[in-house]
């Protein structure tokens, strides 16, 4: 296999080596930063729970629903 020198920021670096444990190459490391993975649903289930944003859809779904039964009556 053939090996490449980089240059990396020393912050960089720091963070790499943070990430990479006892057993791992620095290539190991970014290569599973970088590959790509399928997303799964189940990752983002529950971020919006503390959120204002969450309210304001709520909101906005109880207004929807009362202008709907509004226009039935």
């Amino acid at each position: 296999m053939a090996t490449k020198t980089i240059s990396i920021r020393e912050d960089v670096y720091n963070i790499l080596m943070s990430l990479k444990k006892e057993n791992e190459s620095f290539s190991d490391v970014i290569y599973k930063l970088t590959k790509k993975r399928k997303s799964n649903l189940r990752d983002y289930f529950g971020v919006l729970k503390d959120s204002k944003a969450i309210l304001d859809i709520e909101e906005d779904i109880k207004k929807i629903r009362e202008s709907a039964r509004m226009r039935t009556i």
